[in-house]
């Protein structure tokens, strides 16, 4: 077999671009989001008081002051001595950023969805009803706080952020300064 000028050329040709195709990859420390599926509801609970970090809307029923601490739940503060006001539970619910309360119901967000929540019983609240993607979430940029550093970059399509973990990240996209 005669291997001709042309056919030389084309190898040549052929494995710079191969070559070029190969990306390298740039392997960091940093942070990843922590998913869980919009259908988890095994989170929602009452429980123990927690300390406050990243406190959002506020609301006022009878003797009881609710606050979001976004992203994870609502803190329930008894406030029948306003001297004196004790925060008394935390209701967990991952990715809350809204909510209300009227009578003995919670309406709250999970990310896309608006869960309807009992909440006659304090200790022991329970989910009555889901309204399912009342929120957008392709607007949302979340990110790690009090964090300097590459991350992953959140994608509401794997689920509703639960919070972060340090790991490799391989060809991080996303970073905060």
């Amino acid at each position: 077999m005669q291997v001709s000028y042309t056919h030389v050329l084309i190898i040549i040709i052929g494995s710079l671009l191969f070559e070029g195709c190969e990306k390298d990859h740039i392997v960091k420390d940093g942070m990843k989001p922590i998913y869980i599926r919009y259908d988890d509801f095994s989170g929602l609970k009452s429980g123990p008081p927690l300390p406050y970090q990243n406190l959002g809307k506020i609301v006022s029923a009878g003797q009881f002051i609710f606050i979001n601490e976004i992203g994870k739940g609502i803190h329930v503060i008894n406030n029948s001595n306003p001297n004196e006001p004790n925060q008394i539970y935390f209701w967990s619910i991952v990715g809350n950023t809204e909510f209300t309360i009227f009578q003995n119901v919670l309406y709250a967000n999970n990310g896309k969805d608006l869960l309807i929540i009992d909440i006659t019983d304090f200790d022991n609240i329970s989910l009555s009803k889901i309204i399912k993607d009342q929120y957008p979430l392709d607007i949302l940029e979340l990110y790690p706080e009090n964090y300097t550093g590459y991350f992953e970059c959140y994608n509401y399509k794997l689920g509703i952020l639960k919070g972060w973990e340090k790991g490799e990240l391989i060809n991080p996209y996303c970073k905060t300064n």
